[in-house]
């Protein structure tokens, strides 16, 4: 019900911004629900997310506003004015929140900074679709398998990491033809192809996808984080979270996003672990903490 609720307010926006702007790009989840799931609703939405030309995107936010959207958001204004979407938007009555994309990342974060993600890139590899009888555009194959690994390695969480896994399981499986070489094209050097190793060589290690001979090597001398030991640690992390494991006193929510975060960045082999365990170590705060603590045992 929640999934058609979405879907509805998809198909109301386009309808409401028909003949004044370029269709829009469907992103993520109202995408790839669509077009690789067996059913939409198999693929749970947070949010509705798509892409829409800079100068269109004043003309939505009007559309939306007199469809009872209004913006809802705890960061300011400011935040916005340089992020990669707009402030969100949500429905009081249909509950829907919704995101209009002006570009796939902040520009200035590393990952935004890929050729594979600049405008002009992102427009070459749209592709006309339908969504109910009316046009829009959906990312081409190999940019959705870049998008959805490289969103998902940014801010991986519980559900959400699997989700993107789910994601881009479901696209190798229905998708006959990739065009591998473009892929490999775009990750030459670039921050994303990091985050498209460790997504593939995930699902390949449990046999989750079969993939062309060759393409994880291949996609390994492109990329800048990941060597045989860090690569084990990563998918140890992984393990933790789609087993369903709590976090404890090693693997805390904290040490957990500081490794991560380390290791998914390009750095020389021998100092990636190094870096690791530096910034493992306590922070002032972190240590005042534990001797106030110490201090209120011992009194």
């Amino acid at each position: 019900m929640i999934t058609a609720e979405q879907i509805d307010a998809m198909e109301e926006i386009v309808h409401a911004c028909g003949g004044q702007i370029q269709p829009p790009t469907l992103l993520k989840g109202i995408s790839v629900g669509g077009q690789f799931y067996p059913e939409p609703h198999l693929r749970p939405m947070r949010d509705i997310d798509f892409l829409v030309d800079p100068d269109a995107v004043p003309i939505v936010e009007s559309a939306l506003l007199q469809m009872g959207y209004c913006r809802r958001s705890p960061n300011p204004a400011e935040y916005y004015e340089t992020h990669h979407h707009t402030t969100p938007f949500f429905h009081p009555q249909k509950r829907v929140w919704v995101e209009i994309h002006r570009g796939l990342f902040p520009v200035s974060g590393p990952v935004g900074a890929d050729r594979v993600f600049s405008a002009d890139s992102v427009a070459a590899e749209r592709r006309p679709a339908e969504f109910r009888g009316r046009s829009v555009y959906s990312l081409s194959d190999e940019l959705q398998i870049v998008y959805l690994a490289s969103h998902r390695a940014s801010d991986f969480s519980r559900v959400g990491g699997m989700v993107g896994m789910l994601d881009t399981i479901y696209l190798l499986k229905n998708v006959p033809t990739i065009r591998w070489n473009r892929i490999l094209e775009w990750l030459d050097g670039g921050v994303a192809a990091a985050s498209v190793y460790l997504l593939l060589t995930y699902v390949s290690r449990y046999g989750l996808v079969e993939l062309p001979s060759g393409i994880l090597r291949d996609i390994s001398l492109r990329q800048r984080s990941f060597g045989c030991v860090s690569l084990g640690l990563v998918h140890a992390m992984i393990d933790q979270v789609t087993n369903g494991r709590e976090f404890g006193s090693l693997v805390s929510e904290r040490n957990f996003e500081i490794i991560w975060g380390t290791l998914l960045r390009p750095r020389p082999q021998a100092l990636r672990l190094p870096i690791v365990v530096w910034h493992l170590l306590p922070s002032r705060v972190g240590l005042m903490r534990l001797l106030t603590r110490y201090d209120r045992l011992n009194l």
